[in-house]
């Protein structure tokens, strides 16, 4: 069944706000079995910092979720819908990366009115370099993943690949061979990169990048802002 993220709108003091945040805490930790701490998705953290259970619990009730996430990426929701019929699924999938690459570029999608009325599109046929990467972006949006291949596009399977890299702290090394094997034993005509740095060069551009944060290994304080610095925890003293 589709995620009910109608929560996220309604005032943090509402109990369908209070429901929402237990909700979406056991689905964001039961997906990262043996974490502790995953990106704080509050209006302050932004995803930016790591936190535990208990503290951004505290969080998203005094600063509240931030409500552009609509899609929890970084909290293990890997495929954008539930497999209801195959056609169904196809298309919500495309509209959501399609949305998604409107939200890196500022730009609308293209559709069969504007195909017939070239001229509202006029200013993306300029050979400039923002526009041209934004119709490369919409072709991976497009592509799938092997030929026939209905449950994903390269784009989502890739997206939901790197996460469990980023979860589960495969080495670059390992993902690059991960990316080898599975292009040998997919269909011929697969459209997966060849390695990491491809993988990651392709979520760049649409935004979806990471910032790697140290962590006291007390879990006391994260290295960040005015501690970035930092040599030493400064709760508990422990090196670095």
């Amino acid at each position: 069944m589709p995620i009910d993220k109608s929560w996220m709108q309604k005032s943090r003091v509402s109990s369908e706000y209070h429901k929402g945040v237990l909700e979406f805490l056991d689905f964001a930790f039961s997906n990262a079995p043996g974490k502790e701490m995953l990106p704080c998705p509050c209006i302050r953290c932004n995803n930016c910092l790591i936190r535990k259970r208990e503290t951004m619990y505290d969080h998203l009730l005094d600063n509240e979720i931030a409500r552009n996430y609509v899609r929890w990426l970084m909290h293990g929701e890997y495929e954008f819908c539930e497999p209801t019929n195959t056609s169904t699924n196809e298309s919500d999938m495309h509209d959501e990366m399609q949305e998604m690459l409107n939200d890196a570029f500022g730009m609308p999608m293209p559709n069969e009115e504007s195909e017939r009325r070239p001229h509202v599109h006029e200013e993306f046929e300029k050979p400039n370099e923002d526009a041209n990467k934004f119709y490369n972006l919409l072709r991976e949006v497009e592509q799938e993943l092997y030929p026939r291949c209905k449950k994903f596009t390269k784009l989502s399977f890739i997206i939901r690949l790197f996460h469990m890299k980023c979860l589960n702290g495969w080495s670059n090394k390992s993902f690059t061979m991960l990316l080898e094997l599975l292009k040998k034993a997919f269909l011929e005509g697969e459209t997966l990169p060849s390695n990491y740095y491809e993988t990651k060069k392709i979520l760049c551009d649409f935004g979806l990048h990471y910032i790697k944060i140290d962590v006291c290994p007390s879990d006391c304080m994260l290295y960040s802002k005015e501690h970035a610095n930092a040599n030493e925890c400064v709760v508990c003293g422990v090196s670095r």
